[in-house]
């Protein structure tokens, strides 16, 4: 996740507060689209709907061309909402220090265990609107993936820092490797990091880091990845492509980096001081011989008012803003009572504010609602397995009733959609707490890895229960 900076970059620093919302009016019109990889809703127009599936689909899909051993079978959906102008987005974007809504952002990715969700408003649609969430969906793909602990935020950072500059024309002429001009002036105004310094920074020290620090890290991790990857007409990119191999085989990034580069830092950092002075740079323009289009694929239906504050309020759940999530949640179960999504929104508030009793109540409500549901069986479980716990999340052990609906809930979401890692990996978590069925935890923790590789907890639980 990138620091909160002025280069268009944020980090979700979400404060429980009470103001008061912009009403999900049912004058607004909403609607749902279903692209081939995301789930859209908003109350912007349906064709500006789809012009953002569009958009999230054809980087989806040019990257998934590129990096063709990545894995984008992602475990976790990604939902979008797109507000149709500046006024009805504002009370939903990331609040800063001082409480009040951070205006200058346009567009956000909100990572989550459960869902993911990407926020944007389609007035204007400034330019940096999708590089932000072009950065944060880079991340996202390596951490499933890779893994964040697995490269070093250099890498991490410059990977994401490139890709974001994305641009496609007609559907169907992309470039690649455009020029951040705020990073390239940075660079050229100050010294670069002393490698050394550089190349130690690791993602604790870089979240530490000040204002200035951390603007000149990503803009150095950018220029970097841009020499590799395009410097000297790309003479550098299969040395990129072997450290990567080499640090997911197990060499230290100062290992993987003198055996692929053949080089030593102080080398490179001259060559990348030179290449930012320079003054003319080398991009990629590639036309793909059919256009992206996804259009066809999509499908569209209306949403309720009820519907639309229950995304809402779901949306201010993942933001741990929950006094705010249970009013809208609240409001969507007085107009819909039967809203799954409502019953497991609020069921999930009520559990983060330690009112168990409350929460088993919505999610048990919402299982029996909508009994094809995998996330309502999955978080029944999941506040189940919660209950009792310590505020640093350590359970001393799970009676044999609790074990037994929590195992069946988890087995009804695992039959219903085999592809969420989670449900896995708490089914494997019970065992580990009660020290029983290790075998069949272990197994469980095999399938999880197989679909998030990258996620560093699974392999710390299998540790657990050697």
């Amino acid at each position: 996740m990138k620091l909160y900076k002025v280069f268009s970059k944020i980090v979700l620093l979400c404060l429980v507060l009470s103001i008061t919302l912009t009403n999900v009016s049912a004058k607004d019109e909403w609607v749902k689209i279903r692209s081939k990889n995301f789930q859209l809703v908003g109350n912007a127009a349906e064709k500006d709907i789809r012009r953002v599936a569009a958009r999230l689909e054809q980087f989806r899909e040019t990257f998934r061309q590129i990096f063709t051993r990545v894995n984008f079978s992602s475990p976790v959906p990604t939902n979008v909402i797109v507000f149709k102008n500046e006024k009805s987005f504002r009370d939903f974007k990331p609040v800063g220090d001082d409480g009040k809504p951070t205006d200058w952002v346009a567009g956000y990715f909100l990572g989550g265990e459960d869902v993911n969700y990407i926020a944007l408003s389609t007035e204007g649609e400034k330019s940096y609107t999708y590089r932000t969430i072009f950065h944060e969906y880079v991340h996202y793909l390596v951490d499933n993936d890779i893994g964040r602990s697995n490269v070093p935020p250099w890498f991490n950072e410059g990977l994401a820092e490139y890709y974001e500059m994305f641009e496609i024309e007609n559907d169907q002429k992309v470039t690649l490797g455009a020029l951040n001009q705020n990073h390239l002036l940075l660079l050229q105004q100050n010294k670069l990091i002393p490698f050394e310094t550089f190349f130690n920074v690791d993602n604790y020290s870089l979240q530490r880091q000040g204002h200035n620090s951390a603007g000149l890290f990503y803009a150095q991790a950018w220029a970097l990845m841009h020499y590799l990857m395009q410097g000297n007409d790309g003479a550098r990119s299969q040395q990129l492509n072997k450290f990567t191999v080499l640090v997911l085989n197990g060499k230290t990034p100062k290992e993987a980096f003198t055996e692929a580069f053949q080089t030593d830092y102080a080398t490179i950092e001259r060559e990348l001081k030179k290449y930012v002075e320079q003054r003319n740079f080398r991009i990629n323009i590639a036309t793909f011989k059919e256009k992206l289009s996804f259009d066809g694929e999509m499908q569209s239906a209306p949403v309720t008012e009820s519907e639309a504050k229950a995304v809402l309020g779901d949306l201010l759940y993942h933001a741990d803003r929950f006094t705010e999530a249970a009013a809208l949640l609240e409001e969507a179960l007085k107009l819909d009572a039967d809203s799954s999504l409502a019953n497991v929104s609020l069921g999930l508030v009520k559990m983060r504010q330690k009112k168990f009793e409350e929460a088993k109540k919505y999610l048990e409500k919402a299982v029996k609602l909508d009994d094809k549901n995998y996330l309502a069986h999955y978080q029944y479980a999941y506040v189940l397995s919660r209950e009792g716990m310590t505020e640093y999340g350590f359970a001393s052990g799970y009676e044999v009733g609790q074990t037994q609906k929590m195992r069946e809930s988890l087995k009804k979401a695992i039959a219903l959609n085999p592809n969420f890692a989670e449900s896995y990996n708490l089914y494997a978590f019970i065992s580990y707490v009660r020290n029983e069925d290790i075998d069949e935890a272990i197994g469980y923790l095999a399938k999880a890895i197989k679909l998030a590789p990258g996620n560093q907890w699974y392999l710390i639980r299998v540790a657990e229960l050697y």
